[in-house]
């Protein structure tokens, strides 16, 4: 009697792909996912439905990402974004990837990194200013972070006050502060420095 031998193809990354979800290949984002671990595409599965029909996959990466940093999934936020980062997009988005990428490193305490990216966000204001200000009723935006988080660190954890003060001239110059508000920055400025110089006297132990 004749022996039949029936194969069965589990070919690994066709079972893989089957597993990805339509919408992130309709966004051209297949072939990336496809080199995603299995872990990693179950958790890219909760943030697709924040894609719509239609959006490219810059688009599509930054909408998943703000995703993922609003559930303080960080470190997959930072996944999400610097593949983003990579697509050919316009400035708008880059820039918005930016932010994303500021607020998960700063989250998790990666903060040179974070500096890093608020420099690389800062440079592409003047791009990208006029757009912001049009989805924000005409107003600069509050929740700039690479304007906000850069002062926090080199503030906050470098004690620069000289470059903090640099910064906020720089802001004005750029339009992202009016000149009201750089006056009370660097009052405030000097106040932290003072009281930082006070606290440093009185946490000395005389022996």
């Amino acid at each position: 009697m004749a022996t039949i031998i029936v194969c069965i193809d589990h070919h690994p990354l066709r079972e893989m792909d089957s597993d990805i979800d339509k919408r992130i290949k309709d966004a051209g984002l297949g072939d990336w996912c496809s080199t995603l671990a299995p872990e990693a595409i179950r958790i890219l599965s909760r943030y697709t439905g924040r894609l719509e029909e239609g959006q490219g996959p810059k688009s599509s990466l930054l909408k998943m990402a703000q995703a993922a940093n609003e559930e303080e999934n960080h470190k997959f936020a930072i996944l999400l974004a610097e593949e983003g980062l990579k697509v050919d997009g316009d400035s708008l988005e880059q820039y918005l990837l930016l932010e994303e990428m500021i607020l998960a490193h700063a989250e998790l305490n990666r903060l040179a990194d974070a500096k890093q990216y608020c420099e690389m966000g800062l440079e592409l204001i003047p791009e990208v200013l006029e757009s912001l200000k049009e989805s924000n009723g005409g107003e600069v935006p509050k929740d700039m972070a690479c304007r906000n988080r850069m002062i926090d660190i080199v503030v906050g954890i470098e004690g620069d006050y000289e470059r903090a003060g640099e910064l906020l001239q720089l802001y004005l110059d750029m339009g992202l502060i009016d000149q009201k508000e750089l006056d009370y920055r660097t009052q405030s400025l000097k106040i932290h420095r003072l009281q930082r110089t006070l606290d440093s006297v009185y946490s000395v132990r005389f022996k």
